[in-house]
């Protein structure tokens, strides 16, 4: 396998020209999370405290009001925003990005690697590798 060498610089010098750029975002998006996660962080404790005030300790007489009180869809809208900003990755790609790169840059090379390797070889050595 002469080619294991060129196949793997190729891959490396993909995989750089693709997600190197992306590099030059992680510090403005690992600020960005701090920073919303602080100013979600404190609004969501201010209202909480506040949902806590009014239907849990000063509730009595009011249990009615509650099912068509918008206090708690608003707590609920406010979850679903906080639970995105928490979840911002710093490095903006996913897993299956990162496979379909692989996969195209892979595919390419599987003439060259079955002219090189009996088939059966390769596809011996592929299964070796998913288990």
């Amino acid at each position: 396998m002469s080619f294991k060498i060129e196949a793997l610089v190729l891959a490396g010098v993909v995989l750089t020209i693709v997600f190197g750029p992306l590099c030059f975002f992680v510090p403005r998006l690992t600020r960005l999370r701090r920073l919303g996660i602080f100013e979600y962080g404190a609004l969501g404790q201010f209202e909480s405290m506040q949902f806590h005030k009014r239907w849990i300790q000063h509730r009595a007489g009011r249990e009615e009001e509650f099912p068509a009180s918008p206090e708690a869809s608003t707590l609920t809208d406010y979850g679903s925003s906080y639970q995105n900003i928490e979840n911002l990755q710093p490095f903006p790609f996913d897993k299956g990005a990162f496979v379909a790169l692989i996969l195209a840059v892979a595919l390419p090379l599987l003439p060259v690697a079955l002219a090189e390797v009996p088939f059966a070889t390769v596809l011996k050595a592929l299964l070796e590798a998913v288990k």
